[in-house]
Formats: C-alpha cells, sequence, structure tokens
C-alpha cells in the first residue's frame, strides 16, 4: 500500500496518494516514512494547516531533515502568491485561530490535531472545528509558531496585543487593555474586534 501512495504522488495524483496514505496509517500505524509521505500529500492537494500537524507529529518523534519539508515550503510559497494577486484571505485561515479567528499567538495543537491560541484552547470544552472533547493542552506548537513568526509578523503581534488586551479585561485593567485593543487595530487586527474595542473604551470613560 506504501508502495502505492508513493507512485500516486510521484503520477501527481496528491488527492490519491492522500487517500492511500491514510489506508496505511489505518492498517500499518503512523510509521515514520507514512506520515512523511501523508504530509507531503496533504501539502500538494494544498492543505498545508493539516500537514503541518503532521509534520509535527514527525519532529515529535525524531528530527526531519530540511529537505523533507521542500513540499511544505513549495505550497506555503504557491499559496502566497496566490494570495498576492488575489486575497491573503486563504493563507490567514491556513493560520487562524479556530474560535477567535484571528492570526495564532503561541499555537497549541489539541489531541484531534486542530491547532488554537493558547489563550483560546479550554480544555472544559469541544474543539469548535471537530466536536473531539479537548482533554489537554499541549505546548506551544513551535512548528507553527516559526511559520507565523516568519510570514506573518505583524498579524501575530497583532493577535498577540489583542490576546493581552483579553487578559487585561478579564482583570478589570480595562485602560490598559484599551491600549493593547488600540495597538491590535494599530497593526490591521480584524475590524470584528472594533466592537469590543469601542465597549471598552466606554466603560473606561
Amino acid at each position: 500500500m506504501t508502495e502505492l501512495a508513493k507512485e500516486a504522488f510521484t503520477s501527481r495524483n496528491y488527492h490519491l496518494a492522500v487517500e492511500l496514505y491514510e489506508r496505511c496509517l489505518k492498517q500499518q500505524g503512523s510509521g515514520y516514512e507514512v506520515l512523511l509521505g501523508y504530509g507531503d500529500s496533504l501539502a500538494k492537494c494544498g492543505r498545508i494547516r493539516e500537514s503541518i500537524g503532521i509534520y509535527s507529529r514527525c519532529l515529535a518523534a525524531t528530527s526531519v531533515p530540511v529537505e523533507r519539508l521542500k513540499h511544505l515550503a513549495t505550497a506555503l510559497l504557491e499559496d502566497m502568491v496566490d494570495a498576492a494577486a488575489i486575497s491573503r484571505r486563504r493563507i490567514d485561515a491556513s493560520f487562524a485561530c479556530s474560535l477567535c479567528e484571528g492570526t495564532l499567538c503561541q499555537p497549541v495543537t489539541v489531541g484531534c490535531g486542530h491547532t488554537y491560541c493558547r489563550n483560546c484552547a479550554d480544555s472544559a470544552k469541544n474543539c469548535r472545528a471537530c466536536g473531539t472533547k479537548i482533554a489537554t493542552v499541549s505546548e506551544t506548537n513551535v512548528l507553527v509558531q516559526r511559520l507565523v513568526e516568519r510570514w506573518w509578523p505583524r498579524e501575530m503581534e497583532a493577535s498577540r496585543a489583542r490576546h493581552e488586551g483579553d487578559i487585561l479585561v478579564r482583570k478589570g485593567h480595562l485602560e490598559q487593555a484599551l491600549d493593547r485593543y488600540n495597538l491590535a487595530v494599530h497593526l490591521g487586527e480584524c475590524p470584528c474586534y472594533l466592537s469590543l474595542w469601542r465597549c471598552t473604551s466606554v466603560c473606561a470613560s
């Protein structure tokens, strides 16, 4: 089955390769080479966020040579070119928190494989993407964090400022929170947070 998956990938039938690798994972378990092949196939299908989750599993088990990440790098670059010509929304969606919908800040990947901002992940709730119970919140997903820092530093800083504002609001420090929201808006944080910013402004006056 693994050989068939490799042949499908070589033939550029990436969707078939994904299906075959998924069967391999069910039948043979999550071997290193199978996971890498699956991650490569997902990247080639444009399923970047899922592929990053698979690569992260490989990195958790052992080191991955830089050259083995070439398909992920290519997919990211192609995504950026497409976004520059049309819209940046699709790229941002690949690295957006499933809960707050902002750029991932201190990303953590929960048990089901979906990724949230650390401030949004709550072990008492279900995953918003698939409904699975969030049992535990892992350490920061370093691979995702580095990619966001590298390609979207301004958006990440805006998201960080907004999260800091949310924490300050919960602590009752409204004026300080307003400063953080102001920074988030200045850096281009999604306009949907303006309502919270305005509400905080009224409370602080």
